[in-house]
């Protein structure tokens, strides 16, 4: 009986040890190239934390989820190319600002709602630019799962682009469904186009 035992419980720390083994494997796969899997998507996950928080007046709690994003931004940040990098910069630094106002209790809706908006616009943009290099690469499957994560950049960025911005937002938005659905992907000149549109919206609303 206590032999048996002893083999129940190896046999549970085999299956504990692969299963850590596992997910320590796929932990370092997603940090290699986050770009390309869920962690891209993370940043908004935790703004839209750091967003119902701080409106249920739990001002420390939505300070940490902005500073786990940022800190989420600067990975995904190193995954792109010099000029995804500079688009990433410019949404660490506004919602840095917003961190900081927040702390000085002195943050409006109007302000962080511009900032969290170009932080994913800056996360789209990034994508696209991963997703061109992924197509040079003949990696089309990755390079469309970029588009996708470009695509849910950009609409959670309409929740909180306000008056002529969120226009904007939702015709690149469309624009972007349409190379994901009539399969534009090689169509690089395209890509370049949206990604061009998104960078003009983010560097008119940089925080100051």
């Amino acid at each position: 009986m206590k032999t048996r035992n002893i083999y129940y419980v190896l046999f549970l720390v085999v299956i504990l040890t692969t299963i850590a083994v596992y997910l320590k494997i796929s932990r370092e796969k997603n940090e290699e190239h986050p770009q390309i899997t869920e962690l891209a998507v993370e940043p908004d996950l935790l703004i839209n934390s750091a967003d119902r928080y701080l409106h249920d007046h739990k001002r420390l709690a939505a300070i940490e989820f902005l500073e786990d994003a940022i800190a989420l931004m600067k990975l995904l940040e190193k995954d792109g190319d010099e000029v995804s990098m500079q688009a990433i910069e410019v949404a660490i630094h506004d919602l840095q600002a917003v961190e900081d106002h927040i702390k000085a209790e002195d943050v409006n809706d109007d302000m962080m709602y511009e900032a969290f908006a170009d932080a994913m616009n800056s996360l789209a943009f990034a994508s696209l630019r991963v997703s061109e290099e992924l197509i040079k690469q003949g990696k089309d499957e990755e390079a469309d799962k970029t588009l996708h994560y470009a695509m849910e950049h950009l609409q959670n960025s309409i929740k909180y682009a306000r008056g002529d911005q969120k226009e904007e937002e939702i015709k690149l938005a469309h624009r972007l469904r349409e190379i994901i659905d009539n399969h534009l992907q090689s169509d690089l000149s395209v890509i370049d186009e949206v990604m061009a549109e998104i960078d003009s919206v983010v560097q008119a609303h940089v925080i100051n």
